[in-house]
């Protein structure tokens, strides 16, 4: 892993949920994956789901299973 594709967890949830964003609110797991990765974020599936739990746990995300391998992640706004 290159020192500047290096992003701390912290900085990796806020920048998820700017991807997702940027992305129409809406975004399936290997699409969102792929656009961290083109902002050269260096993040696994894993550590990606790791991070969706977090923001879903606290109410910023709210992740939908299409089939056993398929996730829709839809952001949650507050009105």
């Amino acid at each position: 892993m290159n020192k500047k594709h290096i992003v701390l967890r912290s900085e990796l949830y806020s920048r998820v949920l700017e991807v997702l964003q940027r992305m129409g609110g809406k975004a399936l797991e290997e699409n969102l994956l792929e656009e961290l990765k083109k902002r050269g974020i260096d993040v696994t599936q894993s550590d990606l789901r790791s991070v969706l739990m977090k923001l879903e746990i606290h109410d910023k995300v709210r992740v939908l299973s299409l089939d056993e391998e398929k996730k829709l992640i839809e952001l949650i706004t507050k009105t």
